[in-house]
């Protein structure tokens, strides 16, 4: 379930740019068709080593980690010990086609505290293959969203909730990638098909 009005747009842009497929080409929903959301979003692609690198990493984001991690590798960002985790969270996506929807606490520059919003979308090459994922994230209003109790995760900041979804159904995925694993939840689409038009990009 998505709470900011920017994720839920993203998505329905998303949603039109696949049309009958799995997900949209990068010819269909990329920067240029997501340029109102540019310096809140990021981009990672899986390169032929098996390897994730970063490609893209907006202004905002920039500014809110401290750090333009653009061309690096995604693991590179995170401490040793944790990139296995890392790597076979990445591998599942891929292998899945997932979406994924997270909420995080994370200390900025500047000590305060941060809630952050982060969907990842899945696009295809001009292949049709699936080789990337675009990351939106928007920042929350602390008090707006019932938190858990923060824990350390593989992701930067602590995770707070995180579920994946079937790019076909929307709906959660019951998986151990999804934390926590609520069944109420799992029957919450991640946005409602039947969302008015006039949310799209």
């Amino acid at each position: 379930m998505l709470y900011a009005d920017t994720s839920r747009k993203a998505l329905q842009g998303w949603l039109t740019a696949r049309g009958d497929g799995l997900y949209p080409l990068a010819s269909e929903f990329g920067p240029f068709e997501m340029r109102p959301y540019l310096p809140y979003m990021a981009m990672f692609r899986r390169v032929e080593d098996g390897t994730y690198r970063i490609t893209l990493v907006g202004t905002a984001l920039v500014e809110v980690f401290g750090d333009d991690a653009t061309g690096r590798e995604v693991k590179s960002i995170y401490p040793e010990e944790m990139h296995e985790l890392l790597e076979a969270y990445y591998d599942a996506l891929f292998a899945n086609h997932y979406l994924a929807h997270s909420l995080r606490i994370f200390e900025a520059g500047n000590g305060a505290e941060e809630l952050l919003e982060q969907v990842l979308m899945p696009i295809g090459n001009a292949d049709g293959e699936h080789d990337r994922y675009m990351v939106l994230m928007n920042r929350l209003p602390m008090p707006e969203v019932a938190l858990d109790s923060p824990r350390p995760d593989l992701l930067v900041g602590d995770l707070l909730r995180r579920t994946v979804y079937d790019a076909r159904t929307l709906l959660p995925v019951d998986s151990d990638l999804s934390t926590p694993r609520n069944p109420e939840e799992m029957l919450i689409p991640l946005i409602d098909l039947d969302t008015p038009a006039d949310l799209a990009v």
